[in-house]
């Protein structure tokens, strides 16, 4: 019956329990929007991965499943020097690319000991699904202390890679939504700096399989203290947990709630030119899995403006110069 389970062509399920929503990709001064302008972020992301559980991925229960992807995220931003109550407006767009391989195995133990199992491995290279951003950001500055909060929304289209008979797959195909809001604290004269991400993320139907996946919750934080020479370090973590069950005549696996933590180091180096290049390595192990992959991510950002331009009117310009203040 276990090797029925396992890799059944008859048996629908999507994304191996993962999220779209890439939990790590906002990290320190996440509420913060800069000056208008053109800017360029590009995360190297690499993702080692594995779980024991049943999870239902490309139209199969996998066991035993191991997972290692490793995906560039170029993302470029411009944000407007259009005031909205207050705030100022941005939009972002980004495509990411890269490649995945995926192994899994299901067995069964007869009672005389032996051990029967099937096994099938995957890969997929290409381009994942693009996403384009919105967001509206607000600052306040008394003296050393920053204050920076924000809210933003995203949207998934699902026409990157996919094929509904792998098991590997970089898109998703499905419609999602995720909105959310960042706050960040920073003192100029200690060089501590604190921010935090709340969001949710809506999933529409993958048709292919009748499969809903339930609406998930992803909470980050980022602490770290800033250096001189332009260094800094701290700590980064998150919390996501799925919030509604999944959904669809392909749901075999009931409510399929997933849930996982990640915590770890954070460095980054800030090269002061006229264009300040800033590069940061952020480091995520996961522990408390449940119905998802549990391993280690690994990003590598490098983030930098390619035009910045004062705003229409200068009055409204009270972005303080965080550049110049270590970051």
């Amino acid at each position: 019956m276990a090797l029925l389970l396992c890799f059944s062509g008859t048996l629908q399920a999507a994304d191996g329990g993962k999220s779209v929503y890439l939990l790590g990709k906002r990290g320190p001064l996440a509420a913060f929007v800069p000056k208008p302008g053109i800017y360029l972020t590009n995360d190297v992301y690499f993702y080692d991965a594995s779980s024991s559980d049943f999870l239902p991925v490309g139209g199969f229960l996998a066991q035993d499943m191991t997972a290692e992807a490793l995906i560039d995220i170029p993302q470029f931003t411009w944000v407007t020097d259009i005031s909205v109550a207050g705030g100022r407006l941005a939009f972002s767009a980004l495509l990411p690319f890269g490649t995945i391989d995926v192994d899994a195995r299901g067995s069964v133990q007869l009672p005389d000991g032996t051990e029967i199992s099937r096994g099938r491995s995957d890969s997929d290279s290409g381009f994942g699904d693009p996403i384009v951003g919105a967001s509206l950001g607000w600052k306040h500055r008394d003296g050393d202390r920053f204050r920076a909060w924000s809210g933003y929304s995203s949207v998934w289209i699902p026409i990157g890679s996919y094929d509904q008979d792998s098991i590997a797959n970089l898109g998703s195909n499905r419609w999602a939504l995720d909105v959310g809001g960042a706050y960040t604290m920073a003192n100029f004269k200690g060089g501590r700096e604190l921010s935090a991400v709340a969001g949710v993320t809506f999933n529409g139907e993958n048709q292919d399989k009748d499969y809903d996946s339930g609406t998930e919750l992803h909470l980050e934080l980022a602490g770290k203290q800033h250096l001189p020479q332009g260094w800094s370090g701290g700590l980064v973590g998150y919390y996501y947990k799925q919030l509604s069950s999944d959904s669809g005549s392909a749901a075999v696996l009931g409510d399929f709630k997933g849930e996982v933590a990640g915590f770890g180091p954070e460095i980054s180096w800030q090269i002061k030119t006229k264009m300040p290049l800033t590069l940061d390595l952020r480091w995520y192990h996961e522990f408390s899995a449940e119905n998802r992959l549990e391993g280690d991510g690994i990003f590598l950002t490098a983030s930098m403006p390619l035009r910045i331009r004062p705003p229409r009117d200068p009055a409204t310009d009270w972005t303080p110069d965080v550049q110049e203040q270590g970051e």
